[in-house]
């Protein structure tokens, strides 16, 4: 008599994100070039700022650099 065995859902293997095509582009920083400040669309072009420069003020959104040596303050204004 033969028993099967059944493994739960929770404990199969898991797909990997690297196989999947990204429909991002990324935003990186301009002082350290971080890789990854944020996420926009493919076609969503964007401009970003350091305080202090001409625009920074006017920006759309405002982000923190998540590198621990920069921690720098971007200023980012969407242009189309």
């Amino acid at each position: 008599m033969k028993t099967e065995i059944l493994i739960p859902e929770a404990k199969r293997k898991k797909k990997s994100s690297r196989d999947r095509p990204h429909y991002r582009q990324q935003l990186s920083c301009p002082i350290c070039h971080f890789t990854r400040l944020i996420d926009s669309g493919q076609n969503t072009r964007s401009e970003t700022y350091v305080v202090g420069e001409t625009g920074y003020l006017n920006a759309d959104y405002y982000a923190k650099c998540p590198n621990s040596k920069c921690k720098a303050d971007i200023g980012i204004r969407k242009i189309e």
